[in-house]
Parts: C-alpha cells; sequence; structure tokens
C-alpha cells in the first residue's frame, strides 16, 4: 500500500488527498504552521497520522538545503518511510527528487 507524507500546503489547499490512495502522515512541525481552523480540522477528517522524526535528522537537511524545519520534516519523514511528498511547494519538491523521493502536486504540475 502507498504511504503519503503531506505538507503544509497540501493541507492548506482543502482538497482531500485521499484521492490518491494510501495511509496519510504528517509531522508535529506542520501541525505547528497550521494555523486555519478548516486546515487542523482537516488532520482529523482525513485520519493523518502525526508522526515524530528524527530531530537530528531534520536540522541536517533543514541546514543542508536551507529548508524550513516544517519541509525538512516532511523530507525526512517521506525519505524514512519511502512515502510519496504531497506538495506545491517547488523547491521543497525539487529537493524531494534530488534525493530519490517520489513527489505529487495538489495543483502543481511534476
Amino acid at each position: 500500500m502507498t504511504c503519503l507524507v503531506l505538507d503544509a500546503s497540501a493541507v492548506i489547499h482543502g482538497r482531500d488527498v485521499r484521492i490518491f490512495g494510501g495511509v496519510l502522515y504528517t509531522t508535529r512541525e506542520v501541525i505547528e504552521e497550521l494555523r486555519d481552523s478548516r486546515a487542523q480540522a482537516a488532520i482529523d477528517i482525513l485520519r493523518v497520522e502525526v508522526v515524530e522524526v528524527n530531530r537530528e535528522r531534520v536540522r541536517d537537511l533543514a541546514k543542508r538545503f536551507n529548508l524550513s524545519n516544517a519541509d525538512a520534516s516532511v523530507l525526512a519523514l517521506a525519505l524514512e518511510k519511502k512515502c510519496v511528498l504531497v506538495t506545491d511547494d517547488g523547491k521543497l519538491a525539487s529537493t524531494a527528487r534530488k534525493l530519490g523521493v517520489k513527489t505529487r502536486g495538489i495543483y502543481m504540475r511534476e
């Protein structure tokens, strides 16, 4: 079964990512970015599992690729679980693909 790691843009856009199929994950860092109550509710409605990631790996990825902690956290999670990263952030998607992580966009074309 496929697994998907959602960044903040995947949640904020309000599209039902279940159409992609698979288990949905995100990180605590992404949850902290979601200030919109509708986006926060989507995490529960979609049954997204919030996973803790290795903080040292997050710091390394953030520094190495000049990413926010939230972006580095979902990248670390996608690498760890070998999941597809769902994002409309072009820089994050490009970095993920360089590291061998498959990506999907909500609105952005790959």
